[in-house]
């Protein structure tokens, strides 16, 4: 059976040296710096997961150069994003005597490039006559907070214990998958776009021969398993990342970018592109 999404593609053989080059070389230099690594972590790397999933849409649009391509297109793109993250947040950590909180810098850097990003792409938008494609992202983001609100609410009144542990990395991983269900039921519900992944296909395929499909749609089953699948998670790690605070918190971003880059990957699409599956 197949677990992949469709449309991965590996990188050429001199791009690929140069990503393991660059990750390793990156680490290193984290490791030895001694970065501090904390719940705040995973809030600052939000900006580079939405950038790693909005670059490798601009390249299935066409709208990255040929010599850069390679690193754009999934799964290097997450490679490269997390490169330039990491030598921002190393060479932040680098400099703690002009400022002694490099995760803040990470995150205000990734902030920075990722406005400039999202005025790149709702100028190619407007350029393209985009007319109901400028409101998906925003209505796709308020989705997902509307229901992440009553399903962390849950999670702080029956597993305390387990919010206060892992802190504010719980949340965004319960609003990034919970954004990367909404994004993707606006795909297939209201615009028509076909799903490259197999695992969510087969629930919205489901939903579909359930009798609520004519009114609900198909996607609302994939946003709920998002949503109790990140929940669990977030219960799941909680031990974790309060005995392991390092490999703990890493291991949260990764969970988080799981939802964050595909979700920003669907909105870059319906917002450029109008709408490509």
């Amino acid at each position: 059976m197949q677990v992949l999404p469709s449309g991965l593609v590996v990188p050429p053989l001199p791009y690929a040296v140069a990503l393991v080059v660059g990750t390793v070389a990156v680490v290193g230099a984290l490791v030895r710096l001694g970065a501090p690594v904390t719940d705040r972590v995973v809030l600052a790397a939000t900006p580079w997961m939405v950038l790693g999933g909005g670059v490798h849409g601009f390249a299935q649009l066409g709208l990255v150069p040929g010599w850069a391509l390679p690193l754009a297109t999934a799964p290097a793109v997450y490679v490269t994003t997390f490169v330039i993250a990491g030598a921002v947040w190393a060479t932040a950590a680098a400099r703690t005597e002009s400022d002694p909180d490099p995760t803040r810098v990470f995150g205000w850097v990734g902030g920075a490039i990722l406005v400039g990003f999202v005025a790149v792409a709702y100028a190619a938008a407007l350029g393209r006559g985009a007319g109901i494609a400028l409101a998906w992202p925003p209505v796709s983001v308020a989705g997902a907070a509307l229901v992440t609100a009553p399903v962390y609410f849950l999670l702080e009144r029956e597993r305390p214990t387990a919010v206060e542990r892992i802190g504010v990395g719980g949340v965004v991983v319960v609003f990034a998958h919970a954004l990367d269900g909404v994004s993707t039921a606006v795909g297939v519900d209201l615009l028509g776009t076909g799903e490259r992944s197999p695992i969510p296909e087969r629930i919205m395929a489901f939903a579909g021969r359930l009798p609520t499909a004519d009114l609900l749609g198909t996607g609302w089953l994939f946003v709920l398993v998002k949503l109790a699948v990140a929940a669990a998670i977030v219960v799941l790690l909680a031990d974790y990342v309060a005995e392991e605070p390092v490999e703990g918190n890493l291991l949260v971003v990764l969970v988080a970018a799981v939802g964050t880059g595909p979700a920003a990957n669907n909105l870059t699409l319906f917002l450029v592109g109008g709408a490509t599956p």
